[in-house]
C-alpha cells in the first residue's frame, strides 16, 4: 500500500523522533520531571509539528509555529527545512537572506553545499560562481562544477591550473568534471608529460582500465611504453630481463619502479636482487631509495623471510625503518629468541626504547636470558627491575603487565581536568552547543555532529576540556571522549572512560555472566574500544551501534538470545545493541574456554582466525608473547586495549580487577 509523499514524510519524522526517544542515556532525557525538561519536550513537539507543516505545505501553521519557537535553538533548522523544500525553484532572494543570516554556521555552510549541488546540476554556472567559497568547499564534485563555471564565465587560466590538479590523479574523477576536462584538453592543456604522469599514477593504483583509457592520449612511442608498463604490472617477472629495461628513455625508469614493487609482492628476494642491479644503472634519489627499501622490507616481513630482511639491512648501511625493526622483534618473540629480542630493541631510536612496550619487553628478555643461563648477574637484574618500574608508571596494558611482574599497584594517574562551573555554563550556553544538543535529542545525528564540530573547532584547550565535561553531563559520551582527547588531556578518567549506559550494561552482565568471565568492565571495555560509545556509529564494513555489530551477526545472535530484532536500524538502539553484543561476546567466551583475550581477538578478527592462530602456535607461547605476536596489528592493539580498559573500568567502578585472570596467565597459547 502506498502512503504517498506527505504520508511518508509524516512517518519518517515520527520514526526519527522515536529513535531519539529510544536512545537510553541520550541528552534528550524526555522523562525528566523538571520544568526545564518539560519545556524542552514541548518545544521538541512543536518542532516536529513544524516539520509536518513543511511536508504538508501548511504555511499558516508553519508561521505560527516559528513565532512560538522564536527562542528555540533549532529555529535555523526549521528555516533550512522549509527552504530546502523550495530549493528546486531557486528562490535566490531567500537563499541570499538565509546564507547571510547564518554565515559561518554549520547549517549555513550546509545550505551553501545544497545550493551549489542544485546550481551545478542545472548548469546555472554564473550563479554558481557567486555562491562558491574556495576556502570552505573541498568536495571534488563541487570543485569540478567550479572549474567548469570558471572556464565559461571566469578566469580561464585559473580554471585550467585547477583542472590540471584535478585531472592528474590515479583514480577516475566524478562525471561532473568531464565538461571542464574536455574544454581544457581541446585548448591544449593536456601535454604528453601530464598524460604519462596520470597513466603512471593510475597503474600504481591498480586502475588499469583508467590507465588504458589515458594511454589513448599518448603518442605512438609513449603508448607502446604505457602498454609495456601495464604488462609489467600484471607480470612483473619481466623486469628480470635487464637488457630490455635498462634504457635511456625516462619512461623506463617509471616502468622499473612499478615492476620492482609488484615483484616484491610476489617474491621479495628476487625483487631485492633486481633492485641491486637497477640501482647500479639508474640514479635513484635518496627518497626513492628509502621509499623502496622500506616497501621491500615490509614485503620481506609479510613473507616471513627473516634472513632476507636481515641481509637487506646489512647490505644497505644507514637504512632504517621502524616497522621493520618492530617486525624483527616480534619475529624473535615468536621464536622465543630472547637475546635477539634485546638486540633488536637496542637498535630502536632512543625515544622509542623509552616506550612502555619496549621497556617491558627488554626487561622480559633480560630476565629470560638470566634464567636460561642459570646464573646471577646483579647489574642485569637491577636493570630489568628498573625497566619494569619505568613501564609500571604508565596507565597502559604494558604498565599493568609490568606492575604484575614486580608486584606493584597499578598506576591510574586519575586527575580531573581543571574545569570551572562558570566556564561550563558559558560554553554550554553557546548557540552552536545548544543546537548540537537539540539535534541529538531529536535524532538528527548527522547535523548534531556537524554542529558540535563547528562549535568546538575554534575552542581553546580549556574550552575543549569544558566541552568534554558538558557532553558527559548530557550523556553524549563519545563527544566527551573526543573533546578531552582533542584537548590532549589524558588523565581525566571520568571523561575518557565514562560509565556509559551503565544500567543496561550491569543488567546484561548479571544475566549473562553467571558462568563466564563476562562482567560490566569487559562489556564497557569492548563498547569503548568499538565505538567510543557512539550509539549511531557505522563502520565502512557495515557494523553498527555501540558494540559495532554486523546486521548478519545481529540477526543470527538475536534468535539465540531471544532479543527482539527486525531490521538493522534496531542496532542504533543502545539496549538492543548492548544485549546482542554482550550475548555474542559471551558466546565467544564459552567457545574459547572463558579466556577474555581470545574472545576479544575473536570479536575483532573473527573466531575462525583466532582458532587458526592457536593452531599455528600449538600452545607453545606465554600469554604476553601470544598477544604481542597476533598477526593483525589492529587486533593486537584491540586486545591490549580491551584488557587494559577492563582494569580501568573496574577502577572507575570503585573496584579492583587484574589485567589477566589466572586461567589466562598460567596457560600456554
Amino acid at each position: 500500500m502506498s502512503i504517498g509523499s506527505k504520508g511518508f514524510a509524516t512517518l519518517l519524522t515520527s520514526l526519527t523522533f522515536a529513535l531519539a526517544v529510544a536512545v537510553a542515556g541520550s541528552p534528550a532525557a524526555l522523562s525528566a520531571d523538571t520544568a526545564e525538561a518539560k519545556a524542552a519536550v514541548a518545544q521538541r513537539e512543536k518542532l516536529q509539528q513544524a516539520r509536518l507543516a513543511i511536508a504538508h505545505n501548511d504555511q499558516r501553521q508553519l508561521r505560527a509555529l516559528k513565532k512560538a519557537l522564536k527562542d528555540y535553538p533549532l529555529l535555523p533548522y526549521i528555516e533550512y527545512w522549509a527552504l530546502s523544500k523550495r530549493l528546486s525553484r531557486l528562490p535566490y532572494d531567500d537563499i541570499d537572506a538565509f546564507l547571510a543570516k547564518y554565515e559561518g554556521t554549520a547549517i549555513g555552510d550546509w545550505m551553501r553545499v545544497r545550493v551549489l549541488r542544485e546550481l551545478g546540476g542545472r548548469d546555472r554556472f554564473k550563479a554558481y560562481l557567486k555562491y562558491y567559497d574556495t576556502e570552505k568547499i573541498q568536495r571534488t564534485q563541487l570543485r569540478c562544477y567550479y572549474v567548469d563555471a570558471l572556464t565559461r564565465h571566469g578566469d580561464k587560466q585559473k580554471a585550467y591550473d585547477l583542472i590540471a590538479e584535478l585531472w592528474t590523479v590515479g583514480a577516475s574523477q566524478p562525471k561532473e568534471c568531464d565538461p571542464a576536462f574536455a574544454r581544457w584538453m581541446k585548448d591544449g592543456g593536456l601535454t604528453q608529460e601530464r598524460a604519462w604522469q596520470r597513466h603512471t599514477l593510475a597503474v600504481r593504483s591498480g586502475n588499469l582500465d583508467l590507465a588504458a583509457y589515458i594511454a589513448r592520449q599518448l603518442d605512438k612511442s609513449r603508448a607502446a611504453r604505457a602498454e609495456l608498463m601495464r604488462a609489467v604490472y600484471r607480470k612483473p617477472e619481466q623486469i628480470l630481463n635487464y637488457k630490455k629495461f635498462i634504457r635511456e628513455e625516462p619512461e623506463y625508469r617509471d616502468i622499473v619502479n612499478i615492476g620492482l614493487r609488484r615483484l616484491a609482492i610476489k617474491d621479495a628476494p628476487k625483487a631485492s636482487k633486481a633492485w641491486d642491479r637497477y640501482s647500479a644503472s639508474y640514479l635513484f634519489s635518496d627518497k626513492e631509495r628509502d621509499d623502496y627499501l622500506q616497501y621491500l622490507a615490509l614485503r620481506f616481513a609479510r613473507q616471513d623471510d627473516k634472513q632476507g630482511l636481515q641481509a637487506l639491512i646489512k647490505n644497505n648501511p644507514g637504512f632504517y625503518d621502524l616497522r621493520t625493526s618492530e617486525w624483527l622483534i616480534r619475529q624473535s618473540l615468536r621464536e622465543m629468541d630472547w637475546a635477539q629480542i634485546e638486540f633488536w630493541i637496542d637498535q630502536l631510536p632512543a625515544e622509542d626504547q623509552k616506550l612502555d612496550r619496549w621497556l617491558y619487553w627488554k626487561a622480559r628478555a633480560i630476565e629470560e636470558q638470566l634464567a636460561s643461563a642459570g646464573k646471577k648477574d646483579p647489574a642485569r637484574q637491577a636493570l630489568a627491575k628498573k625497566l619494569y618500574q619505568q613501564a609500571a608508571a604508565e596507565r597502559s596494558y604494558y604498565g599493568f603487565l609490568a606492575s604484575d611482574t614486580i608486584g606493584a599497584d597499578y598506576s591510574f594517574v586519575d586527575r580531573p581536568a581543571p574545569i570551572t562551573p562558570k566556564l561550563v555554563n558559558e560554553v554550554a550556553a553557546r548557540p552552536g552547543m545548544q543546537r548540537a544538543r537539540e539535534l541529538q535529542a531529536i535524532g538528527e545525528f548527522y547535523h548534531a555532529r556537524r554542529e558540535w564540530n563547528y562549535a568546538t573547532e575554534p575552542m581553546t584547550t580549556e574550552e575543549l576540556m569544558t566541552a568534554g565535561k558538558i557532553a558527559n553531563s548530557w550523556g553524549w559520551y563519545h563527544k566527551s571522549i573526543q573533546s578531552i582527547l582533542a584537548a590532549d588531556y589524558l588523565d581525566d578518567l571520568e571523561l575518557r572512560f565514562p560509565l556509559a549506559f551503565s544500567d543496561i550494561v550491569s543488567d546484561v552482565a548479571k544475566r549473562m555472566g553467571k558462568k563466564t568471565a563476562l562482567n560490566d568492565y569487559l562489556v564497557l571495555a569492548v563498547a569503548r574500544q568499538e565505538s567510543h560509545f557512539s550509539h549511531d556509529a557505522k563502520s565502512h564494513a557495515g557494523a553498527m551501534g555501540l558494540m559495532q555489530l554486523l546486521p548478519s551477526t545481529a540477526q543470527a545472535t538475536a534468535r539465540k538470545a531471544g532479543v527482539p530484532y527486525r531490521r538493522s536500524w534496531d542496532l542504533l538502539n543502545p539496549s538492543t545493541n548492548i544485549n546482542l553484543g554482550a550475548y555474542y561476546l559471551n558466546s565467544l567466551l564459552n567457545r574459547f574456554d572463558n579466556n577474555r583475550f581470545l574472545a576479544a581477538a575473536a570479536y575483532n578478527a573473527g573466531p575462525t582466525r583466532v582458532s587458526r592462530w592457536l593452531k599455528d602456535t600449538n600452545k607453545q607461547l606465554p600469554f604476553d608473547v601470544w598477544i604481542e605476536t597476533i598477526p593483525y596489528s589492529e587486533t593486537r592493539k584491540y586486545v591490549q586495549n580491551v584488557l587494559s580498559y577492563s582494569v580501568i573500568y573496574a577502577y572507575r567502578s570503585g573496584n579492583k580487577a587484574p589485567l589477566l585472570n589466572r586461567n589466562e596467565a598460567e596457560a600456554k597459547w
